[in-house]
């Protein structure tokens, strides 16, 4: 009789889902955002934050949805802030910066415990998929 194909493979869970979801995200983002605010090398381009808390607020959201978006969270991230180049422009954010901004980030991750294989995921795919966006153009 005929062959029955093999049952297709489980599908790979989601960089987003393996981090632990929105939660995970909101955590790491909490963190971040306390190493960014105490990190002299970039804090004032956090002023308006750091002054607002709106607008601190609404930093805290668009970063969890951006984080969901790099993570491949699809329809659970509604990301409704600018464009990572809009949002940044004028802003003159250099390699330096972004530089900081991923240390501040990578030990956001390691306090929260993300597993080290995840957080270079995460890490990887945010620069493949932002970091040309926000970097000014200014060096490499």
């Amino acid at each position: 009789g005929p062959v029955t194909p093999p049952p297709p493979p489980p599908a790979t869970p989601s960089l987003y889902e393996r981090l632990g979801k929105r939660e995970a995200l909101d955590a790491i983002v909490d963190e971040l955002l306390g190493n960014v605010l105490a990190d002299n090398r970039i804090s004032k381009l956090f002023d308006k934050a750091k002054k607002d808390k709106d607008r601190a607020k609404q930093l805290h959201t668009r970063l969890v949805a951006e984080l969901c978006v790099v993570a491949a969270g699809g329809d659970e991230c509604a990301y409704d802030g600018k464009s990572m180049k809009e949002a940044h422009k004028g802003m003159n954010i250099g390699a330096a910066q972004w530089d900081a901004f991923v240390e501040d980030l990578t030990i956001a991750l390691k306090t929260r415990n993300v597993d080290d294989a995840l957080a270079a995921e995460l890490l990887h795919s945010l620069e493949l998929k932002t970091k040309a966006d926000v970097v000014g153009g200014k060096g490499k």
